[in-house]
């Protein structure tokens, strides 16, 4: 699969891939975050709005925190970032992590980025930490998000009612959850040459 040399590939797809992120994309983050389209799925939008400060403090702090892996989304073949992805609150003893992602750029909504970024992201989890149990939390309202997971592989496992709002509406929380043994790697398994994998 061919790699960009200007840019650290870290999980290569079809539609995209994961790489680092970047402090000189500050402004980029930022601008997700205020558009409440994007925000409005995410516990970000009590936040809202959002300055380049805040983004950078964001940065800074993902890029300390040992409990976390937090990578950019990038769109092929333009290396584009499109979006983040992140496995948080990371508890290497246990083998598990719990699982964010956002789709920023409202214009490739609709084209398999977000469920490729996912599987992508499940098998750096999975395949490179050694993870055992990813789980994430997802608002009920929100059907492509939900679409997504389960094409990924997640099962519901339960839900906390009317745990949130937005105004004055509220919603359910979903908890849904995917075992390494239930995930296939597409990509890093291979590429790394473990036992059982297809060159």
């Amino acid at each position: 699969m061919e790699e960009y040399q200007h840019l650290q590939v870290i999980v290569p797809g079809k539609l995209v891939y994961l790489g680092p992120i970047r402090r000189d994309l500050a402004a980029v983050y930022q601008r997700w975050m205020n558009d409440l389209e994007v925000s409005r799925t995410l516990t970000a939008h009590w936040r809202v709005p959002f300055t380049v400060e805040d983004e950078v403090e964001w940065f800074e702090q993902a890029r300390r925190d040992p409990t976390r892996r937090v990578f950019t989304i990038y769109e092929r073949p333009d290396d584009r970032p499109v979006g983040n992805a992140e496995l948080f609150g990371i508890d290497f003893a246990v083998g598990s992590a719990e699982v964010g992602i956002v789709i920023g750029e409202r214009s490739v909504w609709g084209r398999g980025y977000a469920t490729e970024a996912l599987t992508l992201l499940l098998d750096f989890g999975f395949t490179v930490l050694g993870l055992h149990h990813i789980w994430l939390r997802s608002y009920a309202a929100n059907e492509r998000a939900r679409a997504v997971y389960d094409r990924v592989g997640f099962r519901e496992v339960g839900r906390l009612r009317q745990a949130t709002k937005i105004g004055p509406y509220r919603d359910d929380i979903v908890i849904m959850d995917i075992l390494a043994s239930e995930f296939q790697s597409p990509v890093l398994a291979a590429k790394l040459r473990l036992p059982g994998s297809t060159p």
